[in-house]
C-alpha cells in the first residue's frame, strides 16, 4: 500500500515534467526558419542570326532546356535538371550565380528522344536568386560556328534541288509556290488527289559525307501537310542501283511546323555505299480501298542538311 501511495504521489509530476520538455522542444522547432527559395522563370529561346547567307532561316523549335548553375565563389557546378519551356523552377540557394542553358529538341519529332541539340550554341548568362521573388531569364542561341551546312533549300530561287521525281508522275512534283509561305516569298508545295494519290521527291544530286571527319548528321525541315510523309535516304548502290529507306513519318499538320531528324545512325547504316540523295514522300491514306481524301496539299520550307 506505501508504494502505490508513493507512486500516486510521485508520477504525476513526472508526467507534468515531461509535458513541459516536449512543449519547450517544439518551441524551439518554431523558431527554426524553413529555407525560402529564390524563382527563376526561364522563357522559350530564341534562335539570333549570324550570318543568313550561311545558315539561312532561324526557325527554331527548342521545346526543353538543360539547366545548370554555377557558383562564382567556390566554383561548384549544380544541375538544376531538364525542363519544358516556359518553366519556373524554385532554387534553394540565393545571390549571383551563372547559368548554363542548353537548348533541347524532340529528336525526330519524338518526345521521348529529347536531346541537346549539337548545332546550337549552350547560352551562359548572370542570374540573381532573391529568396521569396522571381527573376525572369530569357536564353538566346545561335548556330555553332563550323558547321557544314551540305544544303539549304528555302525555295525562294529560279530552281531548287527537289526536282529529281521519283513518281514517274509530272503531276505529283514538288513545286515553288506563293500559295501558302512560311517565311520570304515561296515555299515548296505538291498537290495531290484521288487519280495522282503519291507523290515521291528526291534531291537531284547524292551526296557523300566523310565519317573521319563529321559527327552528328541532320536534316531540318519546316513544313505543313494534309495527309502523312515519310522521309529517309535514296541510297546509290553501284550493285543495286537506288535503295530507299523511308525511316521518319509525319502525321498531317494543319499549322507550319519545324522538326529535326536525326539522321546519323541512318546514314552510317547505309553501307556499303557512301552515295545518298535526301528522299520523302506524302501519300493519300487509302480505306476500304478508296482515297481518303479528293485532295490534298503538302508544304515544304527551309530544309537543311547539317553536320559537324
Amino acid at each position: 500500500m506505501k508504494k502505490q501511495k508513493l507512486m500516486s504521489r510521485f508520477y504525476p509530476g513526472k508526467i507534468c515534467l515531461a509535458l513541459a520538455a516536449f512543449v519547450v522542444l517544439l518551441s524551439a522547432c518554431d523558431k527554426v526558419k524553413e529555407p525560402i527559395p529564390g524563382y527563376l522563370n526561364f522563357q522559350p529561346f530564341t534562335l539570333q542570326s549570324t550570318d543568313p547567307s550561311v545558315h539561312g532561316s532561324v526557325s527554331s523549335k527548342i521545346t526543353h532546356a538543360r539547366i545548370s548553375l554555377l557558383d562564382p565563389v567556390d566554383s561548384t557546378t549544380q544541375l538544376i535538371g531538364l525542363f519544358e519551356l516556359p518553366a519556373t523552377v524554385p532554387v534553394l540557394d540565393e545571390g549571383q550565380k551563372t547559368a548554363f542553358i542548353d537548348p533541347v529538341i524532340k529528336a525526330n519529332g519524338n518526345s521521348f528522344y529529347l536531346e541537346a541539340y549539337p548545332f546550337y550554341e549552350r547560352f551562359y548568362g548572370a542570374v540573381q536568386l532573391i529568396p521569396g521573388e522571381e527573376t525572369e531569364v530569357k536564353p538566346t542561341t545561335a548556330y555553332k560556328d563550323g558547321i557544314k551546312f551540305v544544303f539549304i533549300e528555302d525555295f525562294e530561287g529560279a530552281s531548287h534541288i527537289f526536282e529529281n521525281d521519283q513518281d514517274d508522275n509530272p503531276i505529283t512534283t514538288l513545286e515553288a509556290s506563293t500559295t501558302d509561305v512560311f517565311e520570304g516569298e515561296k515555299s515548296g508545295k505538291i498537290v495531290l488527289d484521288s487519280a495522282n494519290f503519291l507523290a515521291v521527291v528526291a534531291t537531284n544530286d547524292f551526296y557523300t559525307i566523310d565519317f573521319s571527319k563529321a559527327g552528328r548528321i541532320y536534316l531540318e525541315v519546316n513544313y505543313k501537310t494534309e495527309v502523312p510523309m515519310e522521309f529517309g535516304l535514296l541510297a546509290v548502290d553501284n550493285v543495286s542501283g537506288l535503295v530507299p529507306n523511308f525511316e521518319f513519318v509525319v502525321l498531317a499538320k494543319n499549322e507550319w511546323n519545324k522538326i529535326y531528324f536525326d539522321l546519323t545512325d541512318l546514314i552510317r547504316t547505309a553501307s556499303p555505299v557512301d552515295k545518298f540523295h535526301i528522299v520523302f514522300r506524302a501519300f493519300i491514306p487509302f480505306q476500304n480501298g478508296a482515297p481518303t481524301l479528293d485532295h490534298a496539299e503538302v508544304y515544304l520550307d527551309n530544309i537543311k542538311l547539317i553536320h559537324l
